[in-house]
């Protein structure tokens, strides 16, 4: 099972390179951070409030929740399960965008240990993931604003290249 989890990891690494190298972008800029903003709902420290408005978030948006089945941890803030911190060690909590860096546009709850720039210790709503002060951005974050007047976009730096 083990072999099975590296063997596809390995071939996602690949195709990822491949398809980074077919849309122009330099392989020198693999395996580095990338600047991005994350567009913040709200920050909190119980994971119970950031569930209850993940979940309102989601509704009053029309954007989809995707909790990608993280599960609150003393240790790392969120965990992924056992199965899937396998390769890492358990507990295990891969930021959402890390490895691929791309922008999306879905509700999650993150921590914030996890970011470049970010106070720590803090369960974070997060409605997108864009380019840095990119129109997408922007626009995303207006029509945010219309529903959570609190909102708004944060500069980190996400991880771009192979997580092994």
């Amino acid at each position: 099972m083990k072999f099975k989890k590296t063997l596809s990891f390995i071939i996602f690494c690949a195709v990822t390179m491949f398809f980074n190298s077919v849309n122009g972008q330099s392989l020198d800029n693999y395996n580095t951070e990338v600047p991005k903003d994350i567009i913040i709902i709200r920050s909190t420290k119980d994971y119970n409030t950031a569930l209850t408005v993940a979940k309102q978030a989601a509704i009053r948006l029309k954007k989809k929740l995707d909790l990608r089945q993280l599960k609150p941890n003393k240790e790392f803030g969120l965990t992924m399960s056992k199965v899937d911190c396998a390769e890492f060690g358990y507990p295990c909590y891969l930021a959402r965008g890390d490895g691929n860096a791309f922008n999306d546009s879905y509700i999650s709850i993150e921590y914030s240990d996890a970011y470049k720039g970010f106070s720590k210790g803090y369960y974070i709503v997060v409605a997108a993931i864009t380019n840095v002060k990119s129109a997408s951005m922007k626009t995303q974050l207006l029509q945010i604003n219309k529903v959570y007047r609190d909102a708004y976009a944060k500069r980190t730096y996400i991880w771009f290249g192979c997580m092994h």
